[in-house]
């Protein structure tokens, strides 16, 4: 009679826990933008790295024709990557690897994740926005670790509810967060303004002066028309690059934060539309194929 009782106790205790887990909708909310969230942030990183080493290719080539580019600038300090020093990019790569990692350990949690896999994007999180972290991002190193304590805490018993609670945690303390990253990353990528994306259109610009001004000319030997054309050639491909995949960077992650506001009320009343959420997968494939054509591949 007592094992009888003890196991309707436990089967009980089941129910009313696997009771406070995320809904389908929940989960489908959370995996959608999770998967979105790697996505742009993984390419982010990835960008800004091209936009740095483009940049000193160009500016070779610019140096190689006599062109405005300086090997060295006023206080004799290497200068071909000119606006995009490497702590300048390492910063916005930093902000990007958060995004990315925020998105993958919502995934952890949302789907079938081994425990030890769980723990390390935990860790990556609490390690990347802590990297990234300043003024601007809403949450402190405390509340971080506090997060990752949360899921480390997961154990096997009771693990659909505990993962529901740290992803109701997560996206609570770290949504703010999440909008203000994508906001540095949107200015960044925008060509007008005085970020990332400005400085890289500002290198093609000049190449494309050096490289006209150096075909025009009479006493151009015929090596450094060669090479004038071959760097014409590559300012106008990064020139389409640019136009074309920043723009479209652009535009997903200003619907990363008009799905991240969605997710934050959708984890707290599942019954509230996720159709912004839904259509973050459409903007990733644009993102992926504007990559893929090119690219070549």
């Amino acid at each position: 009679m007592k094992n009888l009782y003890r196991i309707s106790t436990s089967v009980l205790l089941i129910i009313t826990l696997s009771g406070c887990a995320l809904t389908s909708t929940q989960k489908e909310a959370a995996s959608s933008f999770a998967l979105a969230s790697a996505s742009i942030g993984d390419f982010s990183a990835t960008e800004f790295n091209h936009f740095r080493t483009a940049t000193i290719d160009m500016n070779v080539t610019s140096v190689a024709i006599h062109g405005n580019a300086k090997l060295l600038n006023a206080k004799d300090e290497p200068n071909l990557d000119e606006a995009l020093k490497p702590e300048r990019v390492i910063e916005r790569v930093k902000a990007a690897q958060a995004l990315s990692s925020y998105g993958k350990l919502l995934l952890s949690l949302v789907t079938e994740t081994q425990e030890a896999e769980l723990k390390q994007a935990s860790n990556n999180f609490v390690d990347s926005f802590k990297s990234a972290s300043n003024k601007k991002l809403k949450i402190s190193d405390a509340q971080l670790e506090g997060l990752g304590q949360l899921v480390q805490a997961i154990g096997s018993l009771w693990v659909e509810k505990e993962k529901a609670d740290a992803v109701k945690e997560i996206v609570h303390h770290a949504g703010s967060s999440v909008d203000e990253l994508c906001s540095q990353l949107i200015d960044d990528f925008n060509a007008t303004g005085l970020q990332s994306a400005q400085g890289f259109d500002a290198t093609i610009s000049n190449l494309i002066v050096d490289a006209d001004m150096a075909l025009k000319a009479k006493g151009t030997s015929y090596t450094n028309r060669l090479i004038a054309i071959n760097g014409m050639k590559q300012a106008w491909g990064e020139r389409e690059h640019l136009t074309n995949i920043s723009s479209q960077a652009i535009t997903t992650l200003e619907k990363l934060k008009t799905a991240n506001e969605q997710l934050i009320q959708a984890i707290e009343n599942d019954s509230l539309s996720i159709d912004d959420i839904k259509a973050l997968g459409k903007e990733v494939s644009n993102l992926r194929s504007a990559i893929n054509a090119l690219s070549g591949n």
